[in-house]
């Protein structure tokens, strides 16, 4: 705990220092009375240290350059102090750090500090700023935790590592990103304050997360999950990455992950290659993929009449699946917490795929269509056996094809807990950064509670910030009774299904490719057939399926077709 404004002066060991030790002293009453919540932690310490290090000198404290080389004093204390020696050059002094508590280093003039995009810091800093916009400008740490994850700005989880008796060997396991905390209190753009901790924004964070906003792409400060540069802030995504440009984090970012993407009405053609647990990105990170042409950027809307608004036409409702189980928690007990700690509304529906999704609900008309995402939640036993029996690769083809373009695989658990940890964790990246989806990891049952509640707010920000702009050019949302037909018609098992399945089975190979694939070719007759018109040139065979399809690249193509012309 830092300590506290010194309520007495105390005893100076020299008289010559006696003025400097009353400056350093009033100086720290003066700043921390300037500021609502105190100083910051290690501005105290600093201070602190100046004061006693000042009243304990044996030498007189005459220049800056004599004040940096007590013990503890770094370069910000000497700046911050540099008035109280009039006369003195701070070239007097010895090289020092800008930060309090560093001592030794040489003073650097570098631009200022600005996190990496899609970093940790990156999420924990612009989270803040759009909390402080609505009104909420002190947030505890579990609770900025919960929604910078939500936000899926950031391709790592955010949230330290609960299960500490089964840790990773790597650094870049899960749950690694709030290590970054500490760089951002140094740095003086965030304040950690009193206990249990509490963090809020400095003058020089808000103008720091303003940049970011800016740099991003994100127009909205308040909407969690517009994306328009990156598709990497939501943990959804349309098929992205997270750490690309293009992927998608969740609905925090311009991917609505490392720890989600939704693209606004600025939005291009996001194509990413990356991800985080959404690539964001519990988590993770997330990639988008290709989403076409210009018009298409933006996601499905629900219809639009006359000039009314998203959320005077609309109400947003949170469905789950009837077959999802929570543990020993009673299915209404799950839907009252998320609606009394979030206040959306939940009902319980049996849904032909996916496990969670969101419906728009007409106020007047009470006609529900179904919004651009779908939840597939998996704990990572349930997902290690659906690994070792193939149902893994059918159930995400089945949501590939269900026609909601943002695609949420919600991984629930420690995958350092299971024998198989290294399937899962290769099985989420793949799924994230090859395959398109927004990987989200939670911790368990409690914590898919708060990512679902978050991931409801996300996604009426989005609607709400884009309906106006993007309901006359977007492609129009199914209604629930369309949806549940055309998810009906999947279970129909056809050769093509079945050729896709087959085909996955080829190294390089996936659910994209596969799709991308039987749509030239239904069949392996039909391929076949392709090949043979080729009258044995056996590289444009290997090149054939990369030329006809951006989506399957040069080592796919030949693999597949060794697969199907065997010599």
């Amino acid at each position: 705990m830092a300590p506290s404004v010194p309520k007495k002066k105390r005893k100076v060991n020299l008289p010559e220092n006696e003025e400097v030790a009353a400056s350093i002293f009033e100086k720290h009453r003066s700043m921390a009375a300037q500021q609502p919540a105190g100083l910051p932690d290690h501005q105290a310490r600093a201070l602190s240290a100046a004061y006693t290090g000042v009243c304990s000198a044996k030498e007189p404290i005459r220049t800056p350059g004599d004040l940096a080389r007590l013990k503890g004093v770094g370069g910000w204390v000497v700046d911050v102090m540099k008035d109280s020696f009039p006369g003195s050059s701070l070239d007097s002094s010895p090289p020092r750090s800008n930060t309090p508590g560093e001592t030794g280093k040489k003073r650097k003039r570098n631009k200022p500090y600005v996190p990496q995009l899609n970093s940790a810091a990156y999420a924990i800093v612009i989270t803040l700023y759009r909390e402080m916009i609505r009104g909420t400008e002190i947030m505890k740490k579990q609770e900025l935790i919960d929604a910078a994850e939500a936000s899926g700005l950031s391709r790592k989880a955010i949230g330290p590592n609960n299960y500490k008796s089964k840790q990773g060997n790597s650094g870049s396991d899960f749950y690694t990103g709030w290590s970054c905390m500490k760089n951002l209190t140094e740095k003086d753009l965030v304040v950690k304050k009193s206990n249990p901790a509490k963090y809020y924004l400095t003058e020089k964070g808000k103008e720091t997360a303003r940049i970011c906003l800016t740099k991003s792409g994100l127009d909205d400060p308040a909407g969690p999950f517009t994306a328009t540069g990156h598709p990497e802030s939501v943990m959804l995504s349309d098929s992205d990455s997270d750490e690309q440009e293009g992927s998608s984090p969740l609905i925090g970012s311009e991917n609505f992950s490392e720890r989600s993407g939704l693209p606004n009405s600025k939005a291009d053609n996001c194509r990413a290659t990356n991800s985080p647990l959404s690539s964001q990105g519990m988590f993770g990170q997330q990639s988008f993929s290709a989403m076409g042409s210009a018009e298409n950027s933006l996601l499905a809307m629900p219809p639009r009449q006359y000039d009314k608004s998203f959320l005077d036409t609309y109400e947003v409702v949170l469905i789950l699946d009837d077959r999802d189980t929570f543990g020993a928690r009673a299915r209404r007990k799950v839907v009252d917490n998320i609606h009394t700690q979030f206040g959306v509304p939940v009902k319980i529906k049996h849904l032909p795929v996916g496990d969670a999704l969101w419906i728009a609900r007409h106020k007047q008309l009470g006609t529900e269509y179904v919004l651009d995402f779908i939840v597939e939640r998996k704990n990572v036993d349930d997902l290690l056996g659906s690994i070792k029996d193939n149902r893994y690769k059918d159930q995400k083809l089945r949501l590939k094809k269900c026609g909601l373009r943002k695609l949420i695989y919600l991984v629930e658990g420690d995958p350092n807990t299971v024998d198989g940890s290294e399937s899962v964790k290769t099985a989420c990246f793949t799924t994230e950064v090859l395959e398109g989806f927004d990987v989200q990891r939670t911790n368990g049952y409690a914590d898919t509670e708060k990512k679902y509640g978050h991931l409801t707010r996300s996604i009426i920000d989005y609607y709400r910030t884009n309906f106006s702009a993007g309901a006359d050019t977007s492609r129009l949302c199914l209604t629930y009774d369309e949806f549940v037909k055309r998810s009906s018609d999947l279970e129909k098992v056809t050769v093509s299904d079945i050729f896709a399945l087959q085909l996955m089975q080829v190294p390089q190979v996936t659910e994209e490719v596969a799709l991308a694939v039987t749509s030239l070719y239904p069949t392996i007759l039909s391929l076949a057939r392709a090949y043979k018109m080729l009258d044995g040139d056996r590289r444009a065979q290997e090149e054939m399926l990369k030329n006809k399809s951006n989506m399957v690249n040069a080592g796919a193509s030949k693999n597949i077709f060794k697969l199907i012309w065997v010599e």
